[in-house]
């Protein structure tokens, strides 16, 4: 189980100075982590399930699943004396047995029977309320679209007798209600089956609390515990103030998975993952990528402040992951640089870079112009993966490039406007080492485009040889995904005097009014397509599987 601070000494004092520190959503108290489980140690150790079929398994991350339709069924885990908290899940509710059915988190539990509770209903409502000795009574409701298959963030606070609940940091829910006053939290189901994760219990109980002075950040020579669960704040409501900072408390070597959760703001810093510190999730703490943007203005063409030349393209990233297993999770990534604003001889502006092998992103904005995302490896040799699933990328120019392997899964990809009636540029330039047979996948996507940018005149890629290397062959898959009318009839384009007929570029299956079958557009073959899905690009010699 992944917890951050239950121990008993810490424990006894959160107990005793919640309730004075919270009353009524204010005070200066800072907040504290009271629990964090992310399953990724693959035990529920801690939770007591009630009803249901509820065990740890992979589902893209290890989670919490319970699997049973036939009943409700409800695990807890914390101490009777919590009293005023935030506790925050993410769920997907995978099947309801009928109508009216529901998923939810739990408050101030007193038993399996009592307590209070947010529920995301089958029939497209979030309902905010109290279970008393089996008999339910409903305190607030919204509407809300709730499907299955489709991860949630349920955020439930408890404070006094004010009562707020929040779906993916935006739908509300308020009300007040004196049956309980201290309890522990749960997940719960009702004739439904879901998964549970990145379950946090903060001791910020709302989102109205008095802001305190930024405290001192802590030591990077004092790391959080192993397999724990530390928070970023902008406002010193957190351990740390700087996503890199608490990257830096981070041991070298770390074996375990560490999330550091973030809370919304605008975080303008460069962040590096080393290739030293693998095991790190950083994650959005409401559930919505806009909240919480990390970002920088650094161009290829910027002077570096020590006169020593400019940063190049990759040295322009605003954040680079090195480290191998990282996800990154509801939370936008941002390259800044405002190009109307300078007159540079190179305008490449990356907003990622990476190198690490196993990498996710789940639900991540990655925005810039020109070069936004660089999906790389440490080397020509070497075959570095990443999976991006449910993602907005946007930029122009070559703005997805390198030579790394990825899998873009259910994305949309959008190109911006140049202003060209003939070529608002060119969404893919890899440059796959001729060894790799597998580069880019594109994989139910959509090819989106932003207002007045011309039909016609938008490449799907051409193909990038750094340096001039001969042994860079591009591989690009478009799968089965939707094109608008921006994208060219002839997609492809040649790059630096290499031919893109050299490049291993095809499509499969695509629809929408750019998806055009025309002679310079070559399609894989149906006898390939088994070999071209992506398990099969992420697979590589240790059958990674991050796909959910």
């Amino acid at each position: 189980m992944r917890r951050h601070a239950l121990v008993a000494a810490l424990a006894a004092v959160l107990v005793a100075g919640l309730t004075a520190a919270f009353a009524g959503f204010a005070g200066g108290a800072q907040a504290a982590t009271i629990m964090a489980d992310t399953f990724d140690d693959g035990d529920s150790a801690g939770w007591t399930p009630s009803g249901g079929t509820w065990s740890v398994v992979s589902d893209g991350t290890g989670v919490l699943r319970q699997a049973g339709t036939s009943s409700d069924a409800r695990s807890r885990a914390g101490s009777a004396s919590w009293t005023d908290y935030t506790v925050t899940a993410r769920v997907k509710p995978l099947a309801f047995n009928g109508s009216n059915r529901f998923v939810a988190v739990l408050a101030r539990a007193q038993s399996a029977t009592s307590y209070y509770y947010l529920a995301l209903r089958s029939n497209n409502t979030v309902e905010l309320k109290r279970l008393t000795n089996g008999s339910s009574a409903t305190l607030a409701t919204a509407a809300v679209t709730v499907s299955a298959g489709t991860w949630y963030t349920l955020s439930l606070s408890v404070a006094g007798s004010t009562l707020r609940g929040t779906v993916n940091g935006g739908t509300a829910l308020t009300a007040t209600d004196t049956q309980y006053a201290a309890g522990g939290i749960g997940l719960a189901t009702y004739y439904a089956s879901a998964s549970f994760d990145d379950v946090l219990v903060d001791s910020t109980a709302g989102p109205t609390a008095s802001p305190t002075p930024p405290p001192t950040t802590p030591a990077a020579t004092t790391p959080p515990p192993a397999g724990s669960t530390v928070v970023v704040a902008k406002d010193g409501s957190g351990q740390y103030t700087t996503v890199q900072a608490a990257v830096n408390a981070v041991p070298a070597n770390n074996t375990q998975r560490r999330t550091i959760s973030v809370k919304p703001g605008t975080y303008r810093e460069l962040v590096t993952i080393p290739s030293n510190k693998p095991f790190v999730s950083i994650v959005g703490s409401t559930g919505n990528a806009a909240d919480v943007v990390i970002t920088y203005d650094n161009a290829s063409g910027t002077p570096k402040p020590d006169g020593s030349g400019t940063y190049g393209t990759t040295g322009s990233s605003s954040v680079f992951v090195d480290g191998n297993d990282f996800i990154a999770r509801n939370l936008t990534f941002a390259n800044s640089f405002d190009e109307a604003a300078h007159d540079y001889s190179a305008e490449q502006a990356v907003a990622v870079t990476t190198r690490g092998d196993r990498l996710v992103f789940d639900n991540v904005r990655i925005l810039g112009n020109q070069d936004t995302l660089q999906p790389s490896s440490p080397g020509t040799a070497t075959v570095s993966r990443a999976y991006y699933r449910n993602c907005y990328i946007e930029g122009d120019v070559d703005f997805i490039f390198g030579r790394g392997t990825a899998v873009f899964d259910r994305c949309e990809i959008r190109s911006l406007n140049r202003g060209s009636t003939s070529n608002n540029g060119y969404v893919t330039a890899a440059s796959t080492t001729n060894t790799n047979p597998y580069g880019y996948l594109f994989t139910q996507c959509s090819l989106t485009a932003a207002s007045g940018v011309a039909a016609k005149s938008v490449h799907l890629g051409r193909p990038w040889h750094p340096g001039g290397d001969v042994n860079a062959i591009a591989q690009v898959l478009y799968r089965e995904t939707a094109m608008g009318a921006h994208i060219k009839d002839a997609p492809w384009t040649d790059m630096s005097g290499f031919s893109w007929r050299d490049a291993r570029f095809t499509e499969y299956r695509n629809t929408g009014a750019g998806a055009t079958v025309t002679a310079d557009r070559p399609q894989l073959a149906d006898a390939q397509a088994p070999t071209y899905t992506a398990q099969r690009y992420l697979a590589g010699g240790d059958g990674w599987n991050p796909i959910f």
